[in-house]
């Protein structure tokens, strides 16, 4: 499979009411992942995305979420070990790209998904923010890490 994997500390301030992990600290992981792996390369396996999607020049292009869907599949405790966030681009358009994530319980014995998510991106040119295609650079960084997409419940 073509993935890499974030490691990501769980906070005391990630629960709720009911002890376990809040619906709402899904979307923070998931944005975490996606940044440390585009504009950082500070996942477990180096992409080389970060060379396309972090130019810091004014018209550069840039990434906006268009939509972002998360599956819940089992609770997730708060744990002093950190979570797994393992993601990979399960489709390529002209000008976008979806990010699958599954997000893996790390105190769990053995490999647990509490969660899967989707997130669709749109490339946008960073001075106008019109959108703008995906350079054939912006391809070749991209395409190692494309794998089967995933399925949600209610995709």
């Amino acid at each position: 499979m073509a993935r890499t994997s974030v490691e990501i500390e769980l906070r005391w301030g990630d629960q709720d009411a009911y002890g376990h992990v809040n619906n709402v600290a899904f979307a923070r992981f998931v944005e975490e992942a996606r940044a440390r792996t585009f504009w950082l390369d500070a996942g477990h396996e180096r992409t080389g995305m970060d060379a396309y999607f972090n130019e810091r020049e004014p018209g550069s292009p840039k990434m906006l979420v268009a939509s972002q869907q998360i599956e819940f599949l089992r609770v997730l405790a708060y744990s002093a070990r950190p979570i797994t966030v393992e993601l990979w681009i399960g489709g390529l358009g002209g000008s976008s790209l979806e990010i699958h994530y599954e997000i893996l319980d790390g105190a769990a014995a053995e490999r647990t998904v509490v969660a899967r998510a989707v997130t669709t991106v749109v490339m946008v040119d960073g001075s106008t923010l019109e959108i703008t295609r995906i350079s054939d650079e912006g391809r070749a960084a991209i395409e190692p890490w494309t794998d089967e997409p995933l399925r949600l419940r209610r995709a």
